[in-house]
């Protein structure tokens, strides 16, 4: 593994960590962390695992995933660098969910009792913590309200939208930056892969896409906004 990354010298501005930076409480924070490095399609955690601590994404991209009683799996979440894992389980004993690595991806985490102490000390950390529960709940409440209603073709543009959203795309090459299988795209989007490879190609005609390899250009991203455009989810 690499050496380890000081707080202070972490590129990523966005993670919450940052707010403790000058304070007295960061010291606390930086010697109970931990840092790894979990290859592409592991897990940083599973379903039933006890819960010890929080994990911040330093670098790489994780799909947070839940299973249903008959196995299929539904992504609830997609995270990149700078954000947080594990929060959503703060008051529970056990994770019910998984968080898998999208690719090669390092996290930092600080132990459940670091954490909380530090949030009851700073002010400032928790209130944008707070924020941040915020931020998700309305997201997810929308997702799961309008992905009832819609079609198989604006479950697919909104799934292509949220990763957009998430990962961005390359400003010259126009390619999302992370490859994702029909299957994540699917489990995103609450369908099937099957359905999720005749809608590429019909976004591929319309010229919306463009595929190279496992790779996703996105051609018109207006075009796809238009399509769930009945739907203020972003």
């Amino acid at each position: 593994m690499r050496n380890k990354v000081q707080c202070e010298e972490c590129s990523e501005d966005s993670c919450l960590i940052k707010y403790l930076i000058g304070s007295e409480y960061l010291k606390a924070v930086r010697n109970g962390m931990t840092q790894n490095v979990y290859k592409k399609d592991t897990h940083i955690f599973k379903e039933g695992d006890p819960i010890f601590g929080i994990y911040f994404i330093q670098s790489g991209g994780v799909k947070v995933v839940t299973t249903s009683l008959n196995g299929r799996e539904q992504v609830v979440r997609l995270a990149k660098a700078g954000q947080i894992l594990g929060h959503r389980g703060l008051d529970s004993a056990r994770y019910y969910f998984n968080a898998i690595a999208l690719m090669d991806t390092m996290v930092c985490f600080i132990e459940s009792k670091v954490f909380n102490a530090t949030c009851l000390n700073s002010a400032e950390l928790s209130y944008h913590l707070m924020i941040l529960f915020a931020h998700e709940l309305r997201r997810a409440e929308l997702r799961v309200k309008y992905q009832a209603q819609m079609n198989i073709r604006e479950k697919v543009a909104e799934a292509f939208l949220y990763i957009n959203e998430v990962f961005g795309v390359n400003p010259e090459t126009k390619l999302l930056n992370i490859s994702l299988s029909r299957q994540d795209i699917a489990d995103t989007a609450g369908t099937t892969a099957e359905q999720v490879t005749r809608q590429l190609r019909d976004f591929e005609n319309e010229k919306l896409i463009a595929r190279d390899k496992w790779s996703i250009k996105i051609l018109d991203i207006k075009g796809m906004e238009k399509i769930v455009e009945d739907y203020a989810i972003f």
